[in-house]
């Protein structure tokens, strides 16, 4: 028998049971392993890039964006500039239909597109002096008799909150015909009697 199996190894022939031959022929590595591997190695790959490169990659675009943000403040400093508030002292006048009078005190914080208009409408005096000019703060005031003039005691009374939005969509006509950009217009004072 042993010469048999002498044999047969020479020949080629393998003395094992089946069993064996079969599991040597699916000994290989399976597609479920090599497929956890790629699947394992890209996972590690995505969280070294994420923890250990985008800090990096981060800082240095926020390093682009503070030399911005400089900028925009040097910016906003000459802006400022630009940027100007003026009251309109009290106006009073009588609501529609009425006896009573109402007197209101707005302040208007208005920009120009550059220096030079406000030189020309203030002077020379970078303070912008006590108000705008009389060319501008007739038509102001005018239309804000309008409104209040045009508007019963009740009518008033539950647009308070509204009036300054009012105001500031009619005047700013009056402010864009002088190069003027109209911010915000508040409402200081504002009495019914």
């Amino acid at each position: 028998m042993a010469k048999k199996e002498e044999n047969d190894v020479k020949n080629g022939e393998d003395t094992q049971s089946p069993q064996s031959k079969e599991s040597k022929a699916s000994g290989g590595v399976g597609l479920v392993p090599i497929l956890g591997i790629v699947f394992g190695s890209l996972l590690i790959l995505i969280l070294a890039t994420r923890f250990l490169f985008l800090p990096y990659i981060v800082q240095n675009i926020g390093g682009g964006e503070q030399k911005k943000e400089e900028k925009k403040e040097e910016k906003s400093t000459a802006d400022k500039k630009l940027i100007k508030y003026v009251e309109t002292g009290r106006i009073t006048t009588n609501p529609l239909n009425s006896d009573q009078f109402v007197v209101v005190n707005l302040a208007f914080k208005f920009s120009a597109r550059d220096e030079k208009v406000l030189q020309e409408i203030f002077g020379e005096s970078k303070e912008g002096g006590a108000g705008l000019p009389p060319e501008i703060m007739a038509p102001i005031r005018s239309k804000i008799n309008q409104i209040l003039g045009s508007l019963t005691v009740p009518q008033l009374q539950e647009r308070r909150n509204t009036l300054a939005y009012e105001f500031k969509d009619s005047l700013k006509t009056i402010f864009a015909q002088h190069q003027l950009i109209l911010n915000e217009v508040y409402l200081q004072e504002f009495i019914i009697q």
